[in-house]
């Protein structure tokens, strides 16, 4: 069940699966909502599978899943459908990210849903937006990306465009999207009316890019990949610069401002024991800095490349210079500070033992989020079944036989 917090007492239906729909149901259960997963039954949404363990639930699944509760309904079968719209009739919010047309279908489309509970607020996550050309098109987080023009500026200068290593499509709608539904709540409370909310991760990406659109207008072109350089700004230092022990991401990323006053670069030099560089005058303005940074660049490695990233980046910092050690997974699972913090949260599987893995990211002082588990298949079944949906122990056995549930 459901803990507390802001969203304590709404109840949200849950259709989603895979990652972006996953995202927005799971930031509302984090945030104290009652959340719903409708699976199929016996073998549950297709996120679900382990692909090196088939009978146990997937990482992924585990990740984007925690604070909800599973029920397992036949939506293709009658009795199924009418089970799901009774308790369209008494959630506040239903959420789902199926394939175009998918719920329409089924018959619990907006419109359905609305003539079952007038106030519903009901949210969907599609790749494009419903009403265009676009909108029987089948996507996934690198076609969202890829429309939304993320790889067009990612990459190194005229070479081919590069996907991002993060569902940075996936994960922002499903964000977006819950915002969306705690405004539409917040909507709801004050004036009484639900409301449809449709994110298409198109939109979403294109938004995330809205900052390339100044030098867009400013040049009169797209801007061009830049590889690990500032996109909006002929500036140096900028980029990745190698460390020791020199393996695949032992890196440090260094950025120095080039906005007037700004002492970075001059704290940088004296940090390196190069302050003669100041005197030199290739590296007198950032944009000097910029045209001859294949002559200073190397300077500047030479000197992290005698320090691991974390030292680089604990002296560069120390003086003012904006630094970024580039961890992996494992550097991130293994710092304390990001566990003492609850960016990186312990949870005990059944079957997977203890996992460390990303929590909700915000803090907020009113509220802390009790994480829990991801559900297993269908554990919430008897309670919803016989408590919302009113069968009796026969029908409910009855129907689990039959698999409709």
């Amino acid at each position: 069940m459901a803990g507390i917090g802001p969203l304590s007492g709404y109840k949200v239906l849950d259709f989603t699966q895979f990652e972006s729909g996953t995202v927005c149901t799971e930031t509302l259960a984090w945030l104290g909502a009652e959340v719903w997963k409708v699976e199929r039954p016996v073998k549950g949404e297709l996120g679900r599978y382990s692909v090196e363990e088939p009978s146990v639930d997937a990482v992924g699944f585990v990740i984007l899943n925690m604070n909800k509760e599973s029920i397992t309904c036949n939506l293709k079968d009658p009795e199924g459908l009418r089970l799901i719209r009774k308790l369209v009739e008494q959630v506040d919010v239903v959420v789902e990210n199926m394939g175009p047309g998918s719920m329409e279908k089924l018959g619990l489309g907006y419109e359905d849903c609305r003539k079952l509970n007038e106030k519903i607020v009901y949210a969907q996550i599609k790749g494009f937006g419903t009403d265009g050309p676009y909108a029987e098109y089948p996507a996934f987080n690198p076609i969202a990306a890829a429309v939304g023009g993320m790889p067009a500026v990612t990459g190194q200068p005229g070479e081919m465009p590069v996907q991002s290593g993060l569902n940075l499509a996936d994960s922002g709608a499903g964000y977006m999207c819950a915002l969306s539904v705690i405004a539409a709540l917040l909507q709801k409370e004050k004036q009484g009316i639900g409301q449809k909310i449709e994110v298409a991760m198109q939109d979403v990406v294109i938004g995330f890019g809205r900052s390339n659109w100044e030098p867009y207008y400013r040049t009169g072109k797209p801007p061009k990949r830049v590889g690990n350089g500032m996109p909006l700004e002929d500036v140096a230092p900028a980029g990745m610069y190698a460390c020791k022990p020199y393996g695949e991401n032992d890196y440090v990323h260094i950025y120095c401002s080039r906005h007037p006053g700004s002492k970075q670069f001059e704290n940088l030099c004296n940090v390196i024991g190069r302050s003669d560089l100041l005197e030199d005058t290739r590296f007198k303005t950032p944009r000097s800095r910029y045209l001859y940074k294949d002559i200073l660049n190397p300077i500047i490695e030479g000197w992290t490349r005698e320090h691991t990233k974390q030292e680089a980046m604990d002296i560069l910092c120390r003086a003012d210079i904006p630094a970024g050690a580039v961890f992996d997974c494992d550097d991130i699972t293994n710092d304390e500070y990001l566990r003492r913090r609850g960016t990186m949260v312990e949870i005990d599987h059944s079957k997977r033992g203890t996992l460390v893995i990303p929590g909700f990211a915000p803090r907020m002082s009113e509220n802390h989020v009790e994480y829990r588990v991801s559900p297993e298949l269908g554990s919430y079944n008897e309670k919803v079944f016989k408590e919302y949906a009113g069968l009796s122990d026969e029908e409910y056995e009855a129907l689990k036989a039959r698999h409709i549930i």
